[in-house]
């Protein structure tokens, strides 16, 4: 599905880039990265680098909402 959707949003013309990201960023999140196709991953060019990108962001957040808030 999330193939399908990423196609559709690029052959629909006009602004898709934008719209791409987001959609993506959804349907990601939503399928889960187990469940993409693995062109998607594979083929990404610096798979490394965005990989080491995403986990050093998953580590940020998770280390900011683990740390107590301030409620004053």
């Amino acid at each position: 599905m999330v193939w399908e959707a990423l196609l559709a949003n690029a052959n629909s013309g006009g602004e898709n880039v934008h719209r791409g990201a987001l959609l993506g960023a959804i349907l990601g999140a939503s399928a889960g990265y187990e469940k993409l196709p693995s062109k998607m991953v594979d083929g990404l060019y610096d798979k490394d680098k965005i990989s080491a990108e995403i986990d050093a962001f998953v580590r940020a957040v998770m280390e900011a909402s683990s740390k107590p808030h301030d409620s004053t």
